[in-house]
């Protein structure tokens, strides 16, 4: 999680991306635009699948507009690049005019220290991810139905809806709410649903990144387009929800995360509550099909999701599993946490889909490997599959679909067709 609230800081572009001082601007819900960004009528008569000005969320938090506004015959495209603000991560909303280069379905557009890539999937959306260094995140644009933006014009930056979730916890006699993002398919359903789980927030000692809201748009397209609802639970004291966050931290909270096994632990039996608390309220929703359950997510949501699918295995359909791990290797007691989660999470019997990328900075592929060897060895069943992830950020393998989509659409389709 530290790494992705980084991620997120290095799209203050400021410095490297200047407004010129006299060009005149309109805000779209929030983020600029210059006032004479092109009427797209026209540009669209050249690769009209690609034109246009389309609409996202870098990492589901940070609005981002791309506007191609011309796209010549070699591929040149003309563009403007804009994002609004994110206070909490000293970011000020900004917009430049750039060149891009279109190859087939997928535009490239290169900055002085970043590269972003739209590829073109279909029903007019395209799925965006950015670059810089060993940093990355996502969005999913989707192109707006005008010709030429305006500050009128209505804008819908995902395909979700944020809600408090009442579940049966308390805290000091107080109902416990747990801020979670939905994401929706077509249809009122009743659904299938597929529970999405956050990570940690790298050491623990940043209090100030308890607040951030994790929803990963990606993962959110892979299972709706699915036909599932995904939900992403914000578990206690994390991101607007109720409570305390207090996942096995030192009795010092500035001290972050305890290493110490039995505190680790017993952390994890919270976050356990939680998603329990949270499963519990979502299916009684009219539009779930609580008989149709999947758990996934990343780092500390990956093995929550596997040891929660031990605990209640009658209840999940699948487990897709992304770099999970509870501690990290920094911590001396790492490996005896994270097999004993994992050795958990056996008893759910079923197989279980891994996804890991090598250079992960908490989770080597080595200490990764023993963690599903104990797995097995505990009549754990599953399939681990390592991807070597552009840029060299192992723990960020989640953002980037065109590596482990086939193997999942595979894994989806054998245990939850």
């Amino acid at each position: 999680m530290r790494r992705l609230a980084k991620t997120m800081i290095i799209f203050a572009l400021a410095s490297a991306l200047a407004l010129p001082a006299a060009a005149k601007e309109f805000l779209l819900d929030g983020v600029p635009l210059p006032s004479d960004v092109a009427p797209l009528a026209k540009a669209q008569k050249s690769h009209p699948d690609m034109t246009g000005t389309w609409v996202g969320a870098w990492g589901g938090v940070l609005k981002h507009i791309m506007v191609i506004e011309s796209v010549r015959s070699d591929g040149k495209a003309k563009i403007i690049y804009a994002y609004g603000d994110a206070p909490f991560w000293g970011i000020t909303r900004s917009w430049i005019r750039m060149s891009g280069t279109l190859k087939g379905n997928r535009l490239t557009v290169k900055g002085s220290q970043f590269q972003a890539t739209y590829d073109l999937l279909g029903n007019n959306t395209l799925n965006a991810i950015y670059a810089r260094g060993r940093s990355r995140s996502q969005a999913t644009m989707r192109r707006l139905a005008v010709t030429k933006p305006s500050a009128t014009t209505k804008v819908k930056w995902n395909n979700a809806e944020t809600i408090m979730l009442p579940t049966a916890l308390t805290e000091n006699g107080k109902a416990v709410r747990l801020k979670t993002i939905l994401s929706k398919p077509a249809g009122k359903g009743p659904h299938p649903l597929a529970v999405i789980n956050h990570g940690s927030t790298g050491n623990g000692k940043n209090a100030a990144s308890f607040d951030w809201v994790w929803f990963d748009p990606g993962l959110a397209e892979f299972f709706t387009s699915r036909g599932y609802i995904a939900a992403f639970p914000q578990r206690r004291g994390r991101g607007g929800s109720d409570g305390l966050y207090d996942e096995g931290f030192a009795r010092d909270r500035k001290q972050g995360y305890a290493c110490n096994a039995k505190t680790s632990l017993k952390g994890a039996d919270r976050a356990m509550d939680d998603l329990r608390a949270a499963i519990d309220s979502l299916r009684k929703r009219d539009d779930v099909d609580d008989a149709q359950i999947v758990v996934s997510g990343v780092s500390r949501g990956g093995i929550l999701s596997a040891a929660f699918a031990g605990k209640y295995p009658k209840e999940i359909k699948a487990v897709v599993n992304f770099v999970g791990g509870w501690m990290g290797e920094r911590c001396h007691n790492a490996s005896k946490i994270n097999e004993s989660l994992f050795r958990k999470a056996a008893d759910y019997g079923g197989e279980t889909l891994w996804l890991y990328g090598t250079g992960d900075p908490f989770y080597s592929i080595q200490h990764s490997k023993k963690n599903f060897a104990a797995f097995e060895q505990a009549g754990g069943k599953g399939i681990m599959n390592v991807y070597d992830v552009p840029g060299g950020n192992g723990h960020l393998v989640h953002l980037i679909q065109p590596l482990w989509g086939d193997a999942a659409n595979t894994y989806m389709n054998k245990v939850a067709p």
